[in-house]
């Protein structure tokens, strides 16, 4: 019998060998035989396959067993050149060592049990072998992997380069007016930001921590119309990024009619007996200053100067007085008028106030000598002393369209306003944090008949 040919192939149809192993049952007249055949085990060190082979004979003769390899293309070469005898009516078991290597291909190993009147089979995989990556999905692998790095780079390098997403600044507003400027930036960087007057003087400018937020200025008043120039930059190490945005601001009175733009009074709290200096600013061809008491009485009076600088000293009074300077100018056939606020200081002689002072100089002779009742009928602070950071309650007692009432520090510098209308009743203003008592200006500004008018009173901020 040839090697090859000594073995009765699996009939088409069969199924497939199993994945661990196979069992086999005949029974014949002389007795039963089981045979039980299965991969026990594959040593990759030594490249030997262990299979273990069982076998229970109740048969009168002897069993012999050959183990046969079946390659990929069907043939059969036996596996191992000795040969396994079971006794009769006997259980034999064994382990067949076969090197697949031995082999051009192995698909599985069977076992042909034959006898007297018996012939069977029972057959077991061959051992699994690892098998290396094909070339092309490696390489596909590694291209897929490459491609991910670079996008999660590209996108963190992207992340991280300096972008101004936006800077929203209005393209007009009213000189002498509060702008607020909106921004947001992405990226890593040093963000910082510069207002440049039309004259080309910087206005306001520095370093912003936040990414995104608020840049609020005020524009100073004009009688002409000018171009601010607002530049925003980021550096990083990235790179860099800016935008510049143009502001036209618009006059904010006209030329032909009387109004002030600001008023001063240097020093706010003032002793009998010394020098008060009034510095203004104001569009008039005529008018006064005076100097006012609550209730009304006039205590000194000096013409308007064009220079914008008028000085008094102040007369015999009570400490602690409140007195007002007020600035009364007209032009033409219109009248503005705005005041500052005044404190007598404690005096060791207490000088008592003097009933008949004169008052000097007083340019508009048409005018009442004095001002009856309260001459701030516009508003009330209800709290004349708070700490700082606290915001002040502002009543308004005579609203108007258009009214603007503004926190003004010594130098007349704007620290917070609200733009009310004719319901109004009860505003508030935020005053700034301070180190040391500070005295500051609530002012209302409107238009009343045929001027720009203003009103003013002092508050005390307390550190």
């Amino acid at each position: 019998m040839s090697r090859s040919g000594a073995l009765a192939l699996r009939p088409p149809g069969l199924p497939a060998a199993p994945r661990f192993g196979s069992a086999t049952s005949i029974q014949t007249s002389s007795g039963g035989v089981c045979a039980f055949f299965a991969l026990e085990g594959f040593d990759r060190r030594s490249g030997i396959a262990t299979y273990c082979l069982r076998v229970i004979n109740r048969t009168g003769s002897a069993l012999i067993c050959r183990t046969w390899v079946i390659t990929r293309n069907g043939d059969a070469v036996l596996a191992c050149p000795v040969l396994f005898e079971v006794q009769a009516r006997s259980t034999a078991s064994t382990q067949v060592p076969v090197a697949p290597r031995d082999f051009p291909s192995f698909e599985r190993a069977v076992v042909e049990v034959a006898g007297k009147g018996i012939h069977c089979l029972v057959e077991a995989p061959a051992p699994a072998h690892r098998r290396p990556l094909p070339l092309y999905p490696m390489i596909a692998a590694a291209c897929l992997l490459g491609a991910l790095v670079s996008i999660v780079a590209a996108a963190a390098i992207a992340s991280a380069m300096p972008r101004i997403v936006a800077f929203a600044v209005p393209p007009e507003a009213l000189s002498g007016t509060t702008i607020a400027a909106d921004y947001s930036t992405t990226g890593d960087g040093r963000l910082s930001y510069s207002i440049t007057s039309p004259d080309g003087r910087p206005l306001q400018g520095g370093d912003l921590a936040a990414k995104a937020g608020e840049i609020r200025f005020a524009l100073p008043a004009a009688n002409e119309a000018g171009a601010y120039t607002l530049t925003m930059a980021m550096n990083g190490p990235l790179g860099s990024a800016g935008v510049t945005r143009v502001l036209n601001a618009m006059p904010s009175k006209p030329r032909n009619i009387a109004h002030i733009e600001a008023i001063s009074v240097n020093p706010i709290a003032v002793r009998p007996g010394q020098r008060v200096s009034v510095a203004y600013a104001a569009s008039a061809d005529r008018g006064y200053l005076r100097i006012v008491g609550t209730d009304g009485t006039i205590w000194a009076q000096r013409p308007f100067s064009r220079h914008g600088r008028t000085d008094f000293v102040l007369p015999p009074m009570p400490a602690g007085e409140e007195l007002r300077v007020l600035l009364h100018v007209v032009k033409g056939g219109s009248v503005a008028q705005s005041m500052a606020g005044l404190v007598v200081a404690n005096d060791p002689k207490r000088v008592a106030a003097s009933q008949d002072f004169h008052v000097e100089g007083d340019d508009d002779p048409n005018s009442a000598p004095a001002i009856t009742g309260d001459a701030n009928g516009t508003f009330q602070v209800l709290t004349k002393t708070v700490r700082g950071g606290a915001p002040i309650r502002v009543r308004i007692l005579s609203p108007r369209d258009g009214m603007r009432v503004s926190l003004l520090d010594d130098r007349s510098h704007e620290v917070a306003a609200a733009q009310i209308g004719a319901e109004a009743d009860v505003i508030t203003l935020q005053t700034p944090a301070v180190s040391a008592a500070s005295r500051y200006i609530v002012e209302a500004n409107f238009t009343d008949g045929f001027g720009q008018e203003s009103v003013v009173a002092p508050i005390t901020v307390l550190p």
